[in-house]
């Protein structure tokens, strides 16, 4: 995987760690009075994610995982943290629509009304060729990064409580889902990945209005995780970014300051000041194909 394809730089100022504007304790970043549902957790990126809204001082932070000692003992290490946020930690599966069906069923149940949904978990596949692997590795990719990722949309989407509310969807992606050279060795993961974002763009293209379930696709960075660690990284392969820039990003996501990115893609780490104004501003206002999925040399005309 080479990291260094991963940093595009579309603003002039390219950040690898958190500043002013993304800072989650911003007041106008509060996200005071929201119950937050967090998929994928228990560590890296997501927990670092459900951190950045516990110092948002959400009401409640929701975190999923599928091994239950992990994601018990991220929500209590949140807890600690949390100055009035309740910090729940729940195993999910949600790659299994039995589980994904239950869950929803009883938050429910319960009572809960989710504000904000990050997608974060994913299929990240394996390094072998796309016919190495077959239609049934291939599929296994698209059914959790595509499939999975729908029916968690939907569910949010529709969800009874609430109904007319402002909802935020944050989806955590990948450059791999426009740069497929990033990731030649993990074929599916780009491919799955650009469908599901895809889809999501769709969503708030053509059907979906901010207003009613704004939706942000973003690129994390190139963090430090477990699974660059799996895949034969060290700290010391190259400049990390610091996981911080993903977490405030999420969090800023969540917040009518982010509605000019409705349904396009941006990476955490550019200046979203810099994106929301001068030219970048005026292109995102007038062009509905910037930084949106399309055919190079065709898309826009």
């Amino acid at each position: 995987m080479d990291f260094d394809s991963f940093k595009k730089k579309l603003t002039p100022t390219y950040h690898s760690s958190t500043y002013p504007t993304i800072n989650p304790t911003r007041p106008e970043l509060s996200q005071a009075g929201k119950t937050v549902l967090i998929t994928g957790a228990s560590a890296g990126i997501g927990y670092h994610i459900a951190k950045a809204f516990v110092q948002a001082k959400a009401d409640k932070v929701i975190i999923l995982g599928r091994r239950v000692d992990k994601i018990k003992a991220a929500a209590e290490t949140l807890s600690v943290e949390s100055q009035g946020t309740k910090v729940v930690g729940l195993s999910c599966d949600v790659g299994s629509a039995t589980a994904v069906a239950e869950l929803w069923g009883r938050l429910a149940g319960e009572g809960t009304r989710v504000d904000v949904l990050v997608l974060n978990a994913a299929n990240v596949g394996i390094p072998e060729t796309l016919m190495e692997q077959g239609t049934k590795g291939v599929w296994e990719a698209y059914d959790f990064n595509v499939r999975a990722q729908f029916d968690m949309t939907e569910r949010f989407y529709k969800q009874e409580l609430g109904a007319g509310s402002r909802k935020y969807l944050i989806h955590v992606s990948t450059l791999a889902t426009h740069d497929f050279d990033a990731t030649t060795q993990l074929p599916t993961y780009g491919l799955s990945k650009h469908a599901g974002a895809l889809t999501l763009q769709f969503m708030a293209m053509y059907e979906i209005a901010a207003e009613d379930m704004q939706v942000v696709i973003y690129h994390p960075g190139a963090i430090f995780t477990e699974a660059c660690v799996n895949a034969g990284f060290t700290e010391d392969s190259q400049p990390w970014e610091d996981a911080s820039i993903p977490a405030g990003f999420a969090v800023w996501g969540a917040t009518p300051e982010a509605e000019p990115i409705h349904g396009r893609f941006v990476c955490a780490a550019w200046d979203v000041d810099e994106l929301r104004s001068g030219e970048l501003g005026k292109r995102l206002r007038e062009d509905r194909y910037f930084l949106r999925f399309g055919v190079n040399g065709l898309y826009g005309l």
